[in-house]
């Protein structure tokens, strides 16, 4: 945007409101979430996105904004670290690094943020001296990670022109992630925000803004259980919210929601009105497009970039990473894209350990799936996870065996959860229930599960480990799954070697696709 855009629209604001620019306590919000990583560019694109663009935006909106009398808080909802094989990095250190010189005054963490584990994440923080406010009111770290204990803080109160703010931080306690932090010790954001709004208002803070990494979704919820909040910026469900979706609180005032999409694709963009003890008024806001003529790359963005390049460079070998393994006619935008990959991935997990079926969380891998040439690099970025960083070829493949007759019971444990899930080697039909989804029928390699026959499973690493620290009773329900000591990257690039099928012709035959809504 011009500045005599930016200009116009605040002044024909003022107007509308009836306000005067001496009187006006305007405060610009610039907001980013689920970045992931992705430090030169977004998915499936060279020309949007990156950090060196989204910074040289960020300088723009803040100068603009300033030579209008205007201040800018620049936020970050989380997810910034696991996402890309940028993240292996020096052990994420890299990408911490250039999240931490990007300007932004607040921050708080996603659940891809702690996927390395407490001891590791309290290491990295002690190492970097953070430039901006990391704020989480609902993560319990044991005081024995004295780095996590001392940095993250609950929430941040600024003071803008003798108006009193509070940022209160709030995380997902999903199950499914949450066990990577020591005890699993986050807690329910929504009842959290209910205790801390109090003590915020107690406090003397005019208005408090929510940043959260909980999803759309539940930020509407927390809209609704809550009273003193009066602006929620969003991450983790990854929406690019064009236009503030609103949640009605207990006072019956509506709360504005915001989300900037993900992997640098958007700048977020609000301009708001704070006048003490009136509702928080939203004056302008836009998701900004992070493209290649959105602004010139900030330079020493860019050179830290290249030194991630380098290093990842250095770790694996430039030729090791750039050499082509196969190709891919899935197209940019393909809705049906990631799902196909998804198979893909399955029925390589099948073949590879020999089993009668396979079990994939597509979360795992999202939506950057391979488009053109295949290299090792495009691999490592179509499912970039690992728990510790010494997993530099990714997560191990296990297997274990299952009679029929168990096999019914733990999918229908599975689909309880609700977590998305694809199938290799079976076919599902089910319906929703008030409790998650009710399986109806099981067949496997197209025959009735016989319940007296040992069928086996195979799944990642990441399925495995993510089941006993959720619960370590699943080690002995599922008798001791055996780590082939295959990884999924090499055994993602063998199949994509040997495969003869195009990509876009993968279909539901032989797969069940589990994808609640969420």
């Amino acid at each position: 945007m011009k500045k005599s855009t930016f200009t116009t629209i605040v002044l024909v604001a003022l107007a509308f409101m009836g306000s005067s620019p001496s009187h006006a306590k305007l405060l610009q919000i610039l907001h980013t979430n689920d970045t992931h990583s992705y430090l030169d560019n977004s998915t499936h694109s060279t020309t949007r996105g990156g950090m060196a663009r989204l910074k040289a935006l960020m300088n723009m909106y803040k100068a603009q904004a300033e030579a209008q009398g205007i201040k800018t808080i620049a936020v970050d909802a989380g997810d910034f670290l696991e996402g890309n094989i940028y993240y292996m990095a020096r052990d994420g250190r890299a990408t911490f690094n250039i999240h931490n010189e990007m300007g932004y005054d607040i921050g708080t963490l996603g659940n891809h943020d702690y996927q390395m584990g407490s001891a590791e994440l309290d290491k990295i923080l002690g190492e970097i001296d953070l430039n901006f406010s990391l704020i989480v009111a609902n993560m319990d770290a044991s005081s024995k990670f004295k780095n996590i204990s001392s940095k993250i803080k609950p929430y941040k109160e600024i003071n803008i022109d003798g108006t009193k703010i509070a940022f209160l931080g709030l995380t997902t306690d999903e199950i499914f992630y949450k066990w990577r932090l020591a005890r699993g010790a986050v807690k329910n954001p929504i009842d959290v925000a209910q205790e801390y709004e109090k003590e915020l208002k107690n406090r003397g803070n005019d208005f408090i803004i929510a940043l959260t990494h909980i999803g759309v979704l539940r930020d509407v919820k927390l809209a609704e259980k809550t009273k003193y909040i009066d602006l929620i910026v969003g991450g983790h469900s990854h929406t690019a919210l064009y236009e503030p979706v609103y949640g009605e609180n207990k006072k019956k005032v509506k709360v504005p929601i915001v989300q900037a999409g993900m992997h640098t694709e958007y700048l977020g963009r609000l301009v708001v009105d704070l006048v003490k003890g009136k509702p928080l008024k939203i004056v302008s806001y836009e998701l900004v497009p992070v493209k290649m003529d959105s602004a010139m790359a900030d330079p020493e963005m860019t050179e830290l970039v290249k030194e991630a390049d380098t290093e990842l460079d250095a770790s694996y070998g430039q030729d090791w990473l750039s050499e082509k393994v196969g190709y891919s006619d899935l197209k940019p935008g393909d809705t049906l894209g990631a799902r196909k990959w998804a198979f893909f991935i399955t029925d390589a997990l099948k073949e590879k350990a020999g089993a009668d079926i396979a079990i994939h969380a597509p979360e795992m891998n999202g939506s950057n799936y391979p488009v053109g040439d295949i290299t090792r690099r495009t691999i490592l970025n179509s499912m970039p996870r690992v728990f510790e960083f010494d997993q530099k070829y990714g997560w191990d493949i296990y297997t274990t065996r299952i009679k029929g007759a168990w096999l019914r019971l733990t999918l229908d444990a599975l689909s309880y959860f609700g977590q998305p899930l694809t199938f290799s080697g079976i076919k599902m039909e089910y319906e929703r229930g008030p409790f998650g989804f009710k399986i109806r029928t099981i067949t496997v390699n197209g025959k009735k599960v016989n319940p007296f026959k040992t069928y086996t499973v195979a799944f990642t690493e990441g399925i495995i480990r993510g089941a006993e620290g959720i619960d370590p009773r699943t080690v002995a329900i599922l008798r001791h799954p055996k780590n082939t000591n295959h990884k999924i990257w090499a055994t993602m690039e063998e199949k994509i070697k040997n495969s003869t099928e195009p990509l876009s012709q993968i279909c539901d035959d032989g797969h069940t696709m589990m994808w609640p809504d969420r």
